[in-house]
């Protein structure tokens, strides 16, 4: 069992309060309605303004002032602290570092970037790194046929250089629009993205973004790509004469990064180019304006684009106020700052849905699919701990404790005066070659008043067996919360001898 660990009696469990998942930071879920709201705030010279107070802001939504509840400054500090040590054959999907600032993700976007432009950009990167720069601690992905993690988060910019210089992307091919092919100097160029690439965009940068929100405060993702495979301005009809409006698809997109407290700063990854390519700029240009990032086109310095990006986002104000529309109505809610202050920029998120307890509808089978992926990024909005008991002799399976932290689950006290909550624990393994071999079962409980206040202060267990053959693997292990479709998900590495 995981250090501090007791007995494990049905639904229930008796158990000291030492040992579990540490307690994390306040996740604000729609249910408390505060919302929560990151400004950057930028003089004349584009340099951040700093000693504002609450009393400098008025903020409107939906054109009527609300009250600010909560109000502080962030900016860059000497480093990140992390999360205690835990032994060595434990894992835990709860984040590692804890910041003052943010978490800022790369994504290298190969999907939607023709293979010269992505060389040239992932060179780019990697010479920003090559100097050592200090960083709040950065996650590199790339969207290269599906979303990839190719570094969890870190300050270690050596390491993050070392997986770039090792990343080789697939050669995708994409359709290039008729003014491209016609001539080498023409200035209307785009190529266009297949509907397979609108696809898979979509879903990642869903995925993305509702991975991330498990992460408090804020988040900067820098987006190297030379456009998104969307036009917002249709141009022409379609064979059946309509024309196709994905407008949809990128508001949708953007809801989820508002939604997760994450801004984007799109890069243009070919540089400067003489093909002016604007629908796919002007898309990207909607996203980082609805969720308060900032563009970076017409430049062939791309490393100075990186390191912009990351300053511009790191230092910044947050303001919590709750609304006094209290309507769980589903409407989508304007939000308006202003800051009596000459040449003051502010850039924020544009708005967010007033969704009620339950959320946002989804598909969390296939979501929670995603997440068990063996190049997913870990999921955080179920926090948990994990052990993998191998076997002592033959015939044996390999057991996987998880320990569950009780606060991240949704519990239910129903007419029978017991705490209801259900939840899935799933273990896939991932050998060297072929597909997962998948354990997964539900664990429902119904707990009394005296065990249910002693699995909040300790853990809710779990565990599933997994018969695996001599040799090594990859395990992701993940647990959903069926009542809120939560959930969370981290790797591990096990060798059954």
């Amino acid at each position: 069992m995981l250090p501090g660990a007791g007995a494990q009696t049905g639904n229930s469990q008796q158990s000291s309060t030492q040992g579990g998942p540490a307690q994390p930071q306040a996740v604000i879920r729609s249910s408390t309605r505060l919302v929560i709201l990151d400004v950057v705030a930028t003089d004349d010279k584009g340099q951040p303004i700093i000693g504002l107070k609450a009393e400098d802001f008025t903020t409107l939504e939906d054109g009527k002032p609300q009250r600010i509840s909560d109000f502080t400054f962030h900016r860059p500090a000497e480093g990140a602290t992390t999360a205690g040590q835990l032994p060595a054959d434990v894992v835990s999907n709860a984040p590692v570092y804890r910041t003052n600032s943010c978490l800022n993700v790369i994504l290298l976007d190969a999907m939607n970037t023709e293979f010269a432009s992505h060389v040239y950009a992932q060179d780019q990167l990697i010479k920003f790194l090559e100097g050592g720069p200090a960083i709040q601690p950065t996650a590199v992905f790339a969207l290269d046929g599906k979303l990839k993690m190719l570094h969890d988060f870190t300050t270690d910019t050596q390491a993050l250089k070392e997986v770039l210089a090792h990343f080789q992307p697939q050669v995708i091919e994409h359709v290039q629009g008729v003014e491209a092919a016609a001539s080498p100097f023409s200035r209307r160029g785009n190529y266009k993205a297949t509907p397979l690439a609108r696809e898979v965009t979509l879903k990642s940068m869903v995925y993305l973004a509702q991975a991330l929100a498990g992460y408090p405060g804020r988040k900067n993702l820098i987006w190297l790509s030379e456009g998104f495979p969307i036009n917002l301005f249709p141009e022409g009809a379609m064979n059946d004469g309509s024309v196709a409006d994905y407008s949809g698809i990128a508001g949708r997109i953007a809801d989820e990064f508002m939604a997760a407290q994450v801004a984007v700063y799109p890069i243009d990854a070919a540089g400067v180019s003489q093909n002016d390519r604007f629908p796919g700029r002007s898309t990207m240009e909607s996203v980082a304006d609805r969720t308060g990032g900032k563009t970076f086109f017409n430049r062939n310095d791309i490393d100075m684009g990186i390191r912009s990006s990351i300053d511009d986002g790191s230092t910044y104000y947050t303001l919590e106020y709750y609304p006094e529309n209290k309507t769980p109505d589903g409407k989508f809610r304007h939000i308006q700052l202003k800051l009596d202050r000459p040449g003051a920029k502010l850039r924020y998120r544009e708005g967010y849905y007033a969704l009620g307890p339950e959320g946002p509808s989804a598909d969390p089978a296939a979501d929670f699919s995603r997440a068990l992926d063996l190049n997913a990024p870990g999921s955080t909005a179920v926090l948990f701990q994990a052990r993998a008991v191998l076997p002592q002799q033959k015939g044996q399976q390999v057991l996987v404790q998880f320990h569950i932290d009780a606060h991240t689950l949704s519990f239910d006290r129903q007419s029978d005066d017991l705490e209801h909550a259900s939840v899935t624990c799933v273990v896939w393994a991932y050998p060297g070659k072929g597909n997962p071999i998948r354990s997964e079962g539900e664990s429902n409980a119904a707990l009394k008043a005296d065990v249910f206040k002693q699995v909040m202060q300790s853990y809710y267990p779990c565990q599933r067996s997994i018969d695996l053959k001599q040799g090594h693997y990859t395990l992701r292990l993940g647990v959903l919360d069926h009542t809120t479709n939560l959930m969370g998900s981290t790797s591990m590495q096990v060798t059954v001898p």
